[in-house]
């Protein structure tokens, strides 16, 4: 992802009330189009608000079409095919195929001096997001107000691209929106990397819009991949800290989700927590430190882990943890392995694409016994799916070492057993 980097020094809060502040100005010109209607032709009026606005916000500001208008009760507008960009560029930052905003009069008296907006709605709009983080970082010092939404904001078909990763089918639905109030909004979509896809929908809500201390969220999550679909309902909650930092820094970070994976023929139930400091920033994500555990019976094991997980234009992850017990779906082990009860100390490394195709790095310890190698996660999800009529011994690279392994009639000491799965390391 060519996602740049944020300006040195340029605080998060400024570019976030800029964000609300672009659709605060449009929505007050095109207000101001409104009161002088009755003086010129819509498409006219329009025209010279926007050769206006365009400048003020160091954007090229153009539509096509007719302006659909109303001025009996709440005045409102519409338009269609709205493109925003920065001058000199090719690509726009912002299309819309429709735009609509309903002013009061107050704010059309008072050309935006006594500035409230009734309600947004944009139908199919596409952001890109590097183009719009390079007008945030340009544009001047100071927030801006932000206005309150008196009947809200509904986003329908939207689109964000991020150049490497996107959101489509976007949705969000505000019922109303202030500034120092809380905020509750729905918000669907489907986030794509290559082949990975997450259908999602959340419930999502804030103590505040500026300066939030509080997030939650809870819904509905969905990991499909090309071996099958992670099914997840979770619940989150965060605390912000750090308000003046660029991006958006929470701690704690706290997830509980009851997951399901789903395959050809497998079905595997269990319960994931989180917990951590979370920094997003620019298209970086970053958990660290951070905890996490599972819970569950059959072919997933039961662990506790801590380490590092940052996504970017790559996914990196180490964790360093205990498995609690064997898990009894897995091939059982020889004495005197198999007679241990005590938790297995494990290490994961992993740096490569997110859809998590690249090798795995895997230790295992247990009773003595040493495991060093390397897997692929598609490879073994493939396994489990065939976990009842394969081999018993999932796709694996590298070594295992024991001081003794008892067979039948036999007891073999300094054992090494190497693993080679065929694949290309």
């Amino acid at each position: 992802m060519s996602t740049p980097a944020p300006a040195p020094g340029a605080p998060a809060p400024r570019r976030r009330r800029w964000l609300f502040l672009l659709a605060v100005l449009v929505a007050a010109g095109l207000g101001l189009a409104l009161s002088v209607r009755v003086l010129l032709p819509p498409e006219r009026a329009l025209h010279l608000v926007l050769e206006r606005l365009g400048p003020a916000l160091g954007l090229e500001l153009t539509f096509d079409g007719t302006v659909d208008y109303r001025l009996r009760g709440t005045p409102q507008l519409e338009v269609r095919n709205v493109v925003a960009r920065m001058p000199g560029e090719t690509t726009p930052l912002l299309r819309a195929d429709r735009v609509l905003v309903s002013l009061p009069w107050s704010t059309i008296r008072s050309r935006g001096a006594e500035l409230e907006i009734a309600r947004i709605e944009l139908d199919a709009p596409s952001v890109h997001l590097p183009a719009l983080l390079r007008w945030l970082d340009a544009r001047p010092p100071g927030d801006g107000r932000v206005p309150p939404f008196t009947d809200g904001l509904r986003i329908r078909n939207g689109v964000v691209d991020a150049d490497g990763w996107r959101i489509e089918a976007l949705m969000l639905e505000l019922p109303a929106l202030h500034p120092d109030r809380a905020v509750d909004a729905r918000v669907a979509g489907t986030a794509v990397s290559a082949a990975v896809s997450a259908p999602f929908q959340l419930r999502v809500r804030a103590d505040r819009l500026v300066e939030l201390r509080t997030l939650d969220a809870n819904g509905s999550v969905t990991l499909r991949l090309p071996s099958g679909r992670l099914d997840t309902r979770l619940q989150f909650d965060a605390t912000r800290i750090e308000p003046a930092a660029p991006g958006l820094h929470l701690a704690p970070v706290r997830l509980a989700a009851d997951a399901h994976w789903r395959a050809r023929a497998t079905s595997l139930p269990f319960a994931f927590g989180l917990q951590g400091r979370l920094a997003v920033d620019a298209g970086r994500f970053e958990l660290a430190p951070v905890g996490i555990a599972t819970r569950a019976e059959g072919p997933v094991p039961t662990l506790a882990a801590g380490g590092r997980l940052v996504v970017d234009d790559a996914l990196q992850l180490a964790l360093d943890g205990r498995i609690a017990r064997w898990p009894e779906a897995w091939p059982a082990l020889p004495a005197p392995l198999g007679d241990s009860g005590s938790p297995m100390p494990f290490a994961l490394r992993y740096a490569g694409p997110r859809a998590l195709d690249a090798p795995l790095a895997l230790r295992v310890e247990h009773a003595g016994a040493r495991f060093d190698g390397h897997a692929r996660v598609p490879a073994v999800l493939q396994w489990l799916d065939a976990i009842d009529t394969g081999s018993p011994v999932p796709p694996l690279q590298g070594r295992l070492t024991a001081p003794r392994v008892a067979l039948p009639g036999t007891m073999l000491e300094d054992l090494q057993i190497e693993f080679d799965d065929g694949s290309d390391e």
